[in-house]
């Protein structure tokens, strides 16, 4: 079951459960600034404010290449989804029609507990993607629009993992998380990516890439 794989894979990167912000409770993760240093909106003549679409474009280049870097192609993808704000039926619509993926391999229903502890009901859509015909430009931009005009059922929600292990968690336009087993396995994507590290964390994951941490 995809399900099952992707909780084993968890346990691989030391994790007991998806907990966010996935950075913070992961041994070895890097953290990456997305978006870039353009205005993230721009103001038309009416007054109402569009993204910016060489922001979104510079975004998706920057979540797209990490992508391509990755230790080995994606093999499972999980999205998440809240029925009590809307059907399950109606998320999963609303996902096929945006992303245009076919109906998913596994269908998992839990209960997970919220920021302030309190019980929510979850759906958890899974694709094989060593199945399907998948390319994951319009998936990300998806993310990248989520919080500046698109919808917000994207963001934080979508999961992609693989052999490694590694997961990589592109939660918004602004930032992207990948974790992976080992050190060694992630550190072509410091070394390569260094300067896209977010800055806040930077000295954070220097030392765990240093051996210091």
């Amino acid at each position: 079951m995809l399900a099952d794989r992707f909780e084993i894979i968890l346990y691989q990167l030391g994790m007991e459960r998806l907990e966010h912000p996935l950075f913070y409770h992961a041994s070895v993760a890097i953290r990456f600034k997305i978006g870039g240093d353009e205005p993230v909106y721009l103001d038309e003549s009416t007054g109402k404010l569009t993204p910016n679409p060489t922001y979104v474009q510079s975004a998706l280049e920057r979540a797209v290449t990490i992508y391509r870097s990755l230790p080995a192609p994606p093999d499972t993808l999980r999205i998440d989804g809240y029925p009590d704000e809307e059907s399950a039926e109606s998320l999963l619509t609303t996902i096929q029609q945006r992303i245009g993926l076919p109906v998913p391999h596994e269908r998992i229903m839990a209960v997970v507990m919220d920021e302030d502890g309190d019980a929510r009901s979850q759906v958890q859509f899974y694709w094989d993607l060593s199945k399907i015909s998948f390319q994951p430009e319009q998936l990300l931009r998806e993310i990248i629009l989520g919080d500046i005009g698109g919808w917000n059922g994207f963001v934080s929600s979508v999961y992609l993992t693989g052999p490694g292990p590694f997961l990589y968690h592109l939660y918004d336009d602004r930032g992207l998380d990948v974790l992976g087993g080992t050190r060694e396995l992630l550190f072509p994507l410091y070394h390569r990516f260094h300067s896209w590290i977010l800055d806040y964390d930077r000295e954070r994951i220097n030392r765990v890439f240093s051996g210091t941490a």
